[in-house]
């Protein structure tokens, strides 16, 4: 097996490494002056399964070219097998038409990695599972989707949140939640959020959980905006939540994000390392997750189902 890092993935890329006991060959890449991404593969892959570390935010549509580019050359190469793990898989929310004329770019990008000769995709925490299932129902390639809310959980137990109230953003995302009361031992539940299908606005509606007293985790996908996260975070403080933690798989963080979650109460801000987070919020990382799966797609005369 060989462990290619992409340039944005390097520290992860080298952690996954690590847990297998490999060394990593970080890809050779540089950005010409005109934007084009230039790649070279670092160690020769012919005969071997060459596995491709590569996150695709932010600046996605760069990120999106260096994959396909490394993926693509490694093929060539004569790699016998390419899995490439993308931690957070760019597009993924436009799973399915809202509106007329709108284009899937999920399954554009899945489609593309096909072409390219990719065998298995590996993801945290895609966008919406159910339509990623559909989407790879119509596609030869495999896409395998982790979780990182059990080792968010589990960090913030031993950080004093044992038994804490597990709550999701919306009743779609409440998967998280019961996923991580299994962890806390905790009640789980979900907020009520409403989006604007044509401005993409969220209204969210806090209604009284009775948390008084009580420890509370905001878990999420996603957190971008982090206006949804606020919004949930100062709903709990003001029923009486003594701590109030927010966490999420993949810290997409724009400008000042960290600064609203704090003043809206927040008492620990936690993410997975499927991104890089701002300094100020506490890591964990999905690479033994990501590990553990690569020794059975490796050892495995059968895909993993």
């Amino acid at each position: 097996m060989i462990v290619i890092p992409g340039p944005a993935s390097k520290e992860l890329g080298a952690k996954i490494a690590s847990e297998l006991g490999v060394e990593p060959h970080f890809a050779e890449y540089r950005v010409f002056p005109d934007g084009e991404s230039y790649i070279r593969l670092t160690r020769a892959v012919e005969g071997e399964t060459a596995v491709i570390v590569q996150t695709t935010a932010p600046m996605q549509d760069r990120k999106l070219m260096q994959l396909y580019m490394m993926a693509s050359t490694a093929k060539e190469l004569g790699a016998r097998r390419v899995v490439c793990v993308v931690p957070y898989l760019a597009y993924s929310r436009q799973d399915k038409r809202f509106l007329d004329g709108e284009a899937l770019s999920l399954e554009l990008v899945i489609g593309i990695l096909e072409s390219l000769g990719v065998d298995d995709i590996i993801v945290v925490d895609i966008h919406n599972e159910e339509s990623m299932r559909t989407i790879q129902s119509r596609h030869n390639l495999k896409v395998h989707n982790l979780s990182a809310i059990p080792v968010l959980a589990g960090e913030l137990r031993d950080k004093g949140f044992e038994g804490a109230y597990s709550l999701s953003p919306d009743k779609g995302a409440v998967k998280l939640a019961e996923a991580a009361s299994k962890i806390l031992g905790g009640r789980y539940g979900f907020f009520e959020k409403f989006r604007d299908r044509n401005t993409g606005e969220i209204e969210m509606k806090v209604v009284d959980l009775d948390v008084e007293g009580e420890s509370a985790i905001v878990f999420d996908d996603i957190v971008s905006s982090g206006g949804t996260m606020a919004k949930a975070v100062e709903g709990l403080k003001g029923q009486g939540a003594e701590r109030v933690a927010a966490a999420c798989t993949h810290a997409l963080f724009m400008e000042g994000v960290e600064e609203k979650i704090e003043k809206a109460g927040a008492d620990i801000i936690m993410a997975s390392d499927t991104l890089c987070p701002p300094k100020g919020v506490t890591t964990v990382s999905v690479a033994p997750l990501v590990a553990n799966l690569l020794r059975k797609l490796t050892t495995s005369k059968k895909r993993v189902q």
